[in-house]
């Protein structure tokens, strides 16, 4: 499986203003470099717990052979199961084999698929993220990319233990 990212954000979760608040900065000479830090914390707290956090546009590529026991690709009874990496999902735009838009349907967050497509190639390209702005994100999270770059911004270690409970996890 090969994943993405077409879309990036529009925007990133915290505004030069709240960031400068946080840090408590009163000038505005740093605001490239502030605007740098805002997109790796972001960048980080993405990677860190798996999730999408704004509106985003991904490519998920699958090539066969499919692995026998996978936490993303199942096979369930007369269904395919497919599970989205950076959730929440948000709409699934297409799904096509050999350029062909194939029939699907999504039921708890999961792309249901017909089984005759097993070890097919499948291009899914879907929207993820909590919402296109950052009132959409839930506070822990805001706050979360706020501790990153505070930590960015004072050369510390990473650490944001808010971010435990939002992490995707697998199970292999």
């Amino acid at each position: 499986m090969q994943l993405f990212l077409k879309t990036p954000p529009l925007q990133e979760p915290l505004t030069l203003e709240e960031t400068r608040a946080y840090l408590r900065l009163s000038s505005d000479q740093e605001e490239e470099h502030l605007a740098s830090l805002i997109a790796s914390a972001r960048a980080y707290v993405e990677t860190a717990t798996g999730r999408a956090l704004l509106k985003q546009k991904w490519l998920m590529q699958i090539k066969p052979p499919y692995p026998r026991f996978s936490p993303l690709i199942k096979r369930e009874g007369k269904t395919l199961e497919i599970a989205f990496p950076r959730p929440p999902l948000l709409e699934v735009e297409s799904v096509k084999t050999r350029e062909k838009e194939v029939d699907y349907t999504v039921e708890d967050h999961k792309l249901r698929l017909s089984p005759t497509l097993w070890n097919q190639n499948l291009s899914i390209t879907y929207w993820s993220g909590y919402g296109e702005t950052s009132s959409a994100l839930p506070p822990d999270l805001k706050m979360a990319v706020l501790m990153a770059v505070r930590c960015l911004y004072d050369h510390q270690k990473l650490d944001v233990p808010l971010l435990k409970p939002f992490k995707v996890l697998h199970l292999i």
